[in-house]
């Protein structure tokens, strides 16, 4: 996990076009869960991310929450799961942020929450059936695991976890988090955790 210093600049760096843009961006071109706005809204924040990696959650906390809140109808967040080898219960975290999603956006953005606010007590011992359970109700946990022992359901999410990952690799990730924040014309990569104040006042 390498975080830059200088991340904190960037918002800053970013080019005025990014909100100055009024085209939609083109929602073929957007693969990944939605947590906020649409796959047309015209400025997409794009998020590598590995759920037990402590500066994921920072960043999720931390700027994109208050992000998502904020800018719910005009800025898109959309999450790439980026499972880190060395985090050992990153990958069944995806999957069942995976398997929320399939319920719908309500459902996802509080399997979210519980998982990065949770991290240091399932990075422990794995336990994401007891962080999962308590951010849903009960008819909704059960269709979770449902979706998460039936063999096919499973093999689907792992595959596209597999395909996220590739993207990443193809980006040239290297850390986690690692965002890309566009307008459809031109795009911008930040590496590590960027403060929310920053982010917010540039996009003002």
């Amino acid at each position: 996990m390498r975080i830059k210093p200088a991340a904190f600049a960037v918002a800053l760096l970013l080019p005025l076009c990014l909100i100055a843009c009024v085209g939609a961006l083109k929602e073929s071109s957007v693969q990944g869960k939605v947590l906020s706005g649409s796959k047309t809204s015209t400025v997409r924040i794009e998020v590598f991310s590995d759920m037990q990696c402590p500066a994921c959650r920072t960043l999720f906390v931390e700027t994109l929450q208050p992000l998502m809140e904020d800018y719910e109808d005009n800025v898109s967040v959309v999450y790439y799961d980026f499972p880190l080898s060395n985090h050992k219960y990153a990958h069944p975290a995806a999957q069942y942020a995976s398997a929320a999603a399939k319920l719908g956006r309500r459902q996802l953005l509080s399997v979210f929450e519980a998982i990065y606010k949770d991290q240091a007590y399932w990075g422990r011992d794995g336990d994401l059936e007891n962080t999962v359970s308590k951010a849903l109700s009960a008819d909704d946990f059960l269709e979770i695991r449902q979706i998460l022992q039936d063999s096919d359901s499973l093999a689907e999410i792992n595959a596209t976890i597999a395909k996220e990952l590739q993207m990443g690799r193809q980006k040239d990730i290297r850390s986690t988090p690692t965002m890309f924040i566009s307008n459809g014309v031109k795009e911008q990569k930040v590496e590590g955790t960027l403060p929310y104040l920053a982010l917010k006042q540039f996009l003002k």
